[in-house]
């Protein structure tokens, strides 16, 4: 596990470098302007949030065609960006993770995390980010409003080089409380199929041994590379509990039926985001909001 004390120094000194640079230069693509907000009809807990500048001022979408992806340092990748865009690199076990800016933010402190961002690995989860994911949330206290979320290729992925995306989401989502079913022994679970979206989860808790905590990693590492193998899109969403009586972590998976490969922004482009509950909407989208709110 990371040491408590450094996971929030890091995290408070990640929301103030973020802050300072969107209120004191042109980094960001866009100023963040979420111009408003509402939890959808019906029964589940959907969020919305509209963003238009998101779908018309963001960098255009790589397309990635392969779930086993090769790097291409010819196009554009996080060995590329400019210097004021790296917010911190932090040391972990024999890796280094980058959290870097996104540049076209969905939410406050929206950043990126990057393992080993010189060794140009593609957009395909290793077992030392899923490790170095889940003891940073786990030993985050005091602020359950940051969630991780990944898309692989076919899966709505931008960039063929290996992040994770870091969000800053206050409100409850749907996810967050969706009913589990036990799938099997070990804390592994899938959404109860009342549902709207399909998903397998882990749980962590934060008093499981260190033996416990690297075989649950390692069967949802084997569980991702299967996916790859055969050829299935996926998005992850790891979420800390929000009972506060509780120290979990829950990793979602959502295994995907369809490979998009093109992203059109005036459609409705579903990722991690929108599988776990919390819709980001602009351009077209934004526009029909308005009219039928």
């Amino acid at each position: 596990m990371i040491p408590k004390d450094k996971v929030n120094h890091y995290i408070g000194e990640v929301m103030t470098r973020w802050q300072k640079l969107h209120e004191t230069s042109n980094t960001f693509a866009y100023q963040l302007n979420v111009q408003d907000s509402k939890y959808l009809e019906g029964s589940n807990c959907i969020y919305s949030e509209l963003n238009p500048e998101r779908t018309t001022l963001r960098r255009e979408p790589q397309v990635i065609q392969s779930l086993n992806p090769v790097f291409e340092d010819n196009k554009f990748n996080f060995k590329k960006i400019p210097q004021q865009e790296l917010l911190m690199i932090l040391p972990y076990d024999t890796i280094e993770v980058s959290i870097i800016i996104n540049k076209s933010p969905l939410t406050l402190y929206h950043s990126l995390i990057c393992p080993d961002v010189q060794n140009g690995l593609a957009q395909r989860v290793t077992l030392d980010t899923l490790r170095f994911c889940r003891d940073f949330l786990l030993s985050l206290e005091g602020n359950r409003s940051f969630r991780i979320g990944y898309n692989s290729p076919g899966a709505l992925a931008s960039v063929n080089h290996l992040h994770m995306h870091l969000v800053n989401i206050e409100k409850d989502l749907y996810i967050d409380n969706a009913e589990l079913d036990i799938l099997c022994e070990g804390d592994v679970y899938r959404l109860n199929s009342s549902m709207p979206t399909r998903a397998v989860c882990w749980i962590f808790n934060q008093m499981d041994s260190v033996t416990q905590m690297e075989n649950k990693t390692r069967k949802l590492y084997e569980f991702l590379e299967w996916l790859c193998t055969e050829n299935t899109p996926h998005n992850i969403f790891m979420t800390p509990d929000r009972v506060k009586s509780q120290k979990r972590l829950k990793m979602f998976v959502y295994p995907r039926e369809n490979f998009c490969v093109v992203k059109d922004f005036k459609a409705f482009n579903i990722g991690f985001c929108e599988m776990s509950g919390y819709i980001p909407l602009g351009g077209m989208l934004f526009l029909y909001y308005i009219v039928n709110k």
